[in-house]
């Protein structure tokens, strides 16, 4: 009898083994099928919208991509052969996301912001919240001085707190009557750009904010203030009513670039430049001025290649970076960012308009 019960036990466990060992295999086929699919997704969105398709041998490239999926485990499976696309398109900007995290670009030391010291310590201690501004009033000269930080990958309510923090910081210093204003980019390594449009449009509720370029002549989509809100191609995504429209004035605006403003900061920059009452001042931006595309793979993959460049009011174009309306060479001192010759030049500029 005992040993009756010791061969149906081993039986039972040998059938339970070769039945979780199907489920695995079955488990694995499917993943890989899902890794197919969503690498035939990539390329065809790749083909249809990157700015550089045109540059590249599609059908070369992609059996290279299916050659290195197909060498891969789990995670890069999409994430390697998107690695040499990146790469082959020469597109340093474009990203592919996972979990709303970047998991694979193709970025180096001779494109976007110096990997210094001074940007590591910008990414790793004043990013230190999903959105971050800062500010006050300069005393000696009663202008207004607001800083705003990267804001990240946002989602939902962190996007509208974001926007009514810079809302509500803008009113706040209004109720000083400034003589002017310095809105600080430096530090702005990149992010989403909708917060921080959305919330300075509380400062400036009606302007024509150029918007980005295929082609170098006409504006691909178009960007604008209207009412407080920020509009792409007429469309607000983040309705907000003015928290203080009655202390909209037209007072000077500085605003303050350096080497390390990226990205997100640079579509301030680029939709600022050329307006009336403002001026673009610091040192020339880190290069990643184009726009990138967004494109659900999945509940956790997502496409964002470089689709355009910015394009100011003015039609000039920003390929490498938004040159400053007052271009100053300075290193950037995070202890002190309230002196040195660019801090110096704003308000001079603005103190001239009174």
């Amino acid at each position: 009898m005992k040993t009756l019960l010791t061969i149906l036990s081993l039986t039972i466990f040998l059938i339970s083994c070769k039945s979780n060992a199907q489920e695995s295999k079955s488990s694995d086929i499917e993943k890989t099928k899902q890794a197919d699919v969503l690498l035939d997704t990539l390329i065809s969105l790749a083909k249809d919208n990157s700015f550089y398709s045109s540059k590249v041998d599609w059908a070369a490239l992609e059996k290279e991509m299916i050659v290195i999926s197909k060498e891969q485990d789990t995670i890069d499976k999409l994430g390697k052969p998107a690695e040499l696309m990146f790469k082959r398109l020469g597109d340093f900007h474009g990203m592919l996301m996972y979990d709303y995290k970047v998991a694979f670009n193709h970025r180096s030391e001779n494109n976007g912001p110096p990997n210094d010291s001074t940007y590591k310590t910008i990414g790793a201690t004043k990013i230190n919240s999903p959105y971050s501004v800062h500010s006050r009033i300069i005393v000696n000269s009663n202008i207004a001085y607001i800083e705003i930080l990267g804001t990240g990958v946002m989602q939902g309510v962190q996007i509208t707190d974001a926007i009514d923090e810079i809302r509500q910081t803008i009113c706040d210093l209004k109720k000083k009557n400034p003589k002017g204003w310095i809105i600080d980019l430096r530090c702005n390594i990149g992010g989403n750009m909708n917060p921080m449009m959305e919330g300075l449009a509380e400062l400036i509720p009606n302007a024509d904010l150029g918007g980005d370029t295929k082609d170098g002549t006409n504006f691909y989509s178009k960007w604008s203030f209207e009412k407080g809100n920020f509009n792409q191609n007429g469309n607000s995504y983040y309705k907000t009513d003015l928290k203080c429209g009655n202390l909209i004035d037209d007072s000077r605006i500085a605003v303050l670039t350096s080497k390390y403003t990226a990205s997100a900061g640079e579509v301030v920059a680029s939709s600022l430049k050329g307006q009336e009452n403002i001026k673009v001042i610091g040192h020339k931006t880190s290069g990643l001025s184009s726009t990138n595309g967004w494109f659900v793979l999945s509940d956790k993959w997502i496409f964002a290649p470089m689709t355009a460049y910015y394009m100011s009011k003015d039609k000039s174009v920003h390929h490498d970076g938004i040159i400053p309306d007052i271009e100053i060479q300075e290193d950037l001192d995070l202890d002190n960012l309230l002196t040195g010759k660019i801090i110096d030049s704003a308000v001079k500029w603005i103190k001239m308009g009174e």
